[in-house]
């Protein structure tokens, strides 16, 4: 059964999903982790220049391989990617929450960037939010805490008619908790009011390796919630998340957002022009092979969705955006 969704979200979910209605979507709003992987040695020593430039060979090479949308963040990545030519046709997500904390471990408190917002989010163009948190569902505290923030961010995205991308990282897991805390915080997302999940894979595959566990597993989580979801990589290697995507879209998944997954190998590689080489080889071939994955198996989003009101004097009533 669909629901009913405001014209400014429904047309936002267009603009980043394909043709079919499907999330194919290169994620790189990557920061501190992202001076990790550039340097392991010296990641302080990575400068706003490199970051970026990272950003924006990894974009533009594969902006052309079906990719539906990019997740970019603020600092690094929004405007350079828009002054570098983002085409019209991709979609653009924006990160919302703070993901740079001077190379000391991420607080499990969501922090909004400072001088960022939906708002300026929206005002700049982009077609959807993005906010990353840690989520315990056995932690009362942490929960009570998280949800006010998130709470807070649904209400801007309903007033500024943008969808919210929600992404619960669960903390303090075992392979025998893991699903049911994914599970948990997913609903306890969709109750709040997001738009979209971005989840993790429901089953520690370093542990349980049988595949039709892993399919039980999706299933349930799809039909614990009653909005769109898709899969996110986590840093797993490529072969094992085509594995996860195939399975997670034949369960009900509507796509995915990958990031390392597809270009992490590529930051071990300091040379431009060979890591160039990389990207429109073995980095292109990724693209086109998670695409093909999600286009078979996923289902569309308006499968969940449908235009809250399609009347000739729609505009009469629509209230959400503030005057």
């Amino acid at each position: 059964m669909t629901k009913a969704i405001s014209i400014g979200k429904y047309r936002s979910l267009q603009q980043t999903s394909n043709d079919s209605n499907i999330f194919t979507i290169l994620a790189i709003d990557h920061q501190d982790s992202l001076r990790r992987a550039l340097r392991p040695d010296a990641p302080n020593d990575i400068t706003s220049d490199e970051m970026a430039a990272f950003k924006s060979q990894i974009v533009t090479t594969l902006w052309d391989t079906g990719i539906s949308g990019v997740l970019l963040d603020p600092v690094y990545g929004i405007a350079q990617l828009i002054d570098s030519g983002l085409p019209a046709s991709v979609g653009l997500l924006a990160e919302l929450e703070k993901a740079d904390y001077n190379m000391n471990p991420l607080p499990l408190a969501v922090d909004i960037r400072p001088d960022w917002s939906v708002n300026k989010i929206k005002r700049m163009g982009s077609n959807g939010v993005k906010l990353f948190y840690y989520y315990d569902p056995d932690n009362g505290e942490l929960c009570q805490q998280q949800d006010e923030t998130i709470e807070n961010v649904i209400q801007a995205c309903a007033q500024y008619d943008i969808p919210l991308y929600a992404e619960p990282i669960v903390t303090n897991t075992t392979a025998d908790t893991r699903q049911r805390k994914v599970i948990e915080s997913a609903k306890r997302a969709d109750a709040m009011g997001a738009d979209i999940l971005k989840l993790e894979f429901p089953i520690d595959v370093h542990v349980t390796e049988d595949r039709a566990e892993w399919q039980a597993a999706c299933e349930a989580l799809t039909k614990s919630i009653s909005v769109p979801w898709v899969l996110l990589s986590a840093g797993v290697s490529f072969d094992i998340f085509c594995e996860q995507v195939t399975i997670a879209c034949q369960a009900g998944a509507s796509g995915f957002m990958v990031g390392r997954a597809v270009w992490g190998d590529a930051c071990a590689i300091h040379d431009t022009s060979e890591r160039d080489t990389w990207l429109q080889t073995i980095g292109r071939d990724r693209m086109f092979q998670l695409n093909a994955i999600a286009q078979e198996h996923a289902s569309a989003w308006t499968d969940y969705y449908q235009l809250d009101d399609v009347s000739i004097d729609w505009y009469v009533a629509y209230n959400n955006m503030p005057k």
